[in-house]
Formats: C-alpha cells, structure tokens, sequence
C-alpha cells in the first residue's frame, strides 16, 4: 500500500499522462481512485495499484474499450516508474543540482528521473571522472506521456549496449509493416492458417506499440496518394484501399 504522499504523486504524474492522451481526469475519490472520463461520459477508474476497474455498460464500443485498454497500459507503466522513483537514490554528481533519482545504472551509462509539476523527466547521461560526474545527457519530458519513459529506456538501453541499436524498429518502420501486413491479410492470394495467425498478432504487437497508429496510417496513405497524383497527374484521384 502506498502512503498518502506517494498515492498523490502517483496520481498527479497519472494525471498528466492521462490528460496527454486527451482523457479527462476529475480528482481522487473519497475511495481512493482516480476517475476517468471520455467525451464527458465516465470511462473506468484508476486505484493506487494501477488497476483499472469499470463498468462493462461504460466500455461498449471500439472507441471507449480502446480507449479503457489504453488507460490499462498508462495506469501500468506509470504505476511501475514512479514505484521505482520512490525507492531510487539520488543520483550523487559534483556538477549535478536538483532532485534527479537513479533508475538504471550499467556499462558507463546512467538512467535518471527528475520530477517536475509539468511530471516527471528523463534522462540518460554517461559517467566521467571516475563516476563522480556524468556528460552528454539525453532529455526525454517532462509532458510526453509515457512514451517519455519507453523512449529514455530504450536509449539507455542502446547507449549502454545491453540492446544493439540494429535491432530496434522506428515508429515509422513498424508503421509500413502494419500497412503491409493488413495489405496481405486483405489480398486474394492463398496464405496458410499458419503464416495468417503470425502476421495477425505481428500487427496487434504492433497496435500495442505505436499508440497513434491508426493516424500514422493515414499519414503515410496520404503521402502515397501525393506522390502517385505528383507521377501521374492526369490520373488524379487514385484511390488507396
């Protein structure tokens, strides 16, 4: 159970991840949840835990239970770095001011959190002068979600070569395979049940990575249809399905 300071600042940084997601977030209960509103209707409620609790009648729909199982994964994610802010050290550097926690620390390569009122702000450094200062810091935040948080861990974990950066995909290169993998699904060429189901779940991975895919998509249907109009203008009009 957390204490009442450390479920305040939990939900204070859930707030504002919520809110960077465009929810609406109405203050803590006398139960001690957080409310969750979408397009003014209630949506779920969030507990200290990160759990996620709702009613079935106030999911109904793609939109709203999307938008339940993206609160599921916000309410997670933040719920497990601020446990982990609560319990870091600071990190201890001769040039270094203010509150910074010590997240990560491997092969020459920092992790730190630095809470702030606009949420809490990463950043990945590398140790000099025998670990009593760190160099060429990272930024990542305050006021980009979560995505501020899988971004400075992703880093960390190529500047400190626990992952070769070769094996990392970019947003824009998950989104092309998405394309790709729904252009195959949709086609009249014979696939097994096998190669089906694979790519299937390759494109939910997918939509549980990239958070704004569905307008990434879009995004780069367009660009097609600007070029295609650009390369064949008295065939304006062509239509992408």
């Amino acid at each position: 159970m957390m204490d009442t300071g450390e479920r305040s600042r939990y939900f204070q940084e859930l707030t504002l991840n919520l809110r960077h997601e465009g929810l609406s977030v109405k203050p803590e209960t006398k139960e001690g949840v957080l409310p969750v509103e979408l397009d003014g209707r209630p949506l779920c409620r969030v507990a200290e835990t990160g759990d996620v609790r709702y009613w079935k009648r106030d999911v109904l729909g793609d939109d709203r239970d999307k938008a339940k199982d993206r609160v599921v994964d916000i309410a997670k994610i933040t719920a497990g770095y601020m446990r982990q802010m609560e319990a870091a050290p600071f990190l201890k550097d001769s040039g270094l001011t203010g509150d910074y926690r010590l997240l990560a620390d491997f092969n020459g390569v920092v992790m730190a959190g630095h809470p702030t009122e606009y949420g809490v702000q990463f950043v990945t450094w590398e140790w000099i002068r025998e670990r009593t200062g760190v160099y060429q810091g990272d930024y990542y935040g305050p006021g980009g979600g979560v995505e501020s948080y899988i971004a400075a861990k992703q880093d960390f974990a190529v500047r400190s070569r626990l992952v070769l950066s070769s094996a990392l995909f970019t947003t824009e290169q998950l989104t092309e395979v998405y394309r790709s993998i729904s252009e195959a699904l949709e086609s009249v060429y014979p696939m097994t049940d096998e190669r089906r189901k694979c790519l299937k779940s390759t494109a939910e991975q997918i939509e549980t990575t990239v958070p704004d895919l569905a307008e990434r998509v879009v995004l780069s249907i367009e660009k097609d249809i600007k070029s295609a109009e650009m390369l064949f203008p008295q065939d304006s009009g062509t239509q992408f399905i």
